[in-house]
């Protein structure tokens, strides 16, 4: 005949918490507060980060694309160059400006001879700014809430104590 082990016993749990003593109180949190800190620090830090990318961040990447050169004529609204008191546009079509080739011959100056490079910053950081305008809205009005549920948790803990 073959026996079996004996199962062990396991102690009964006791009928009482033993963590009683050290039960945590629930808390409760000013949902004013709670917002505003919320917003505080995700929309506070969106509206930073525009705006020092608005006033501080680099100017200088902005440039058409060196193969991207545009044609005099595509820059008149962004810029007007005037060369001895007379529009480029004007000496181009009036023939008046000149070139030297690598051979040294001399030749007119044409439309085609001349590209520009424009930088975009300016419309970069309008739309940055228009960004930060909404973000700072919204800075404001966490900011408003955070310092009204902290007013309220003070005059509660006042109230009570």
């Amino acid at each position: 005949m073959i026996k079996c082990a004996n199962k062990p016993s396991y102690a009964k749990p006791p009928d009482y918490n033993v963590y009683e003593d050290t039960k945590m109180k629930p808390v409760s949190i000013n949902p004013l507060l709670l917002i505003g800190l919320i917003g505080f620090f995700t929309v506070g830090s969106s509206f930073f980060v525009d705006i020092y990318r608005a006033f501080y961040g680099e100017k200088d990447i902005y440039w058409t694309h060196q193969e991207m050169k545009l044609p005099v004529e595509k820059t008149g609204n962004d810029f007007q160059l005037f060369i001895a008191e007379k529009l480029l546009q004007n000496h181009l079509s009036d023939k008046t400006i000149y070139a030297i080739d690598k051979n040294g011959t001399q030749y007119p100056v044409v439309v085609e001879d001349i590209t520009v490079r424009l930088n975009n910053w300016n419309k970069v950081k309008a739309t940055i700014l228009a960004k930060a305008t909404f973000t700072g809205v919204f800075f404001g009005i966490a900011l408003t809430l955070l310092i009204t549920g902290l007013v309220q948790v003070f005059i509660q803990k006042r109230k009570n104590g």
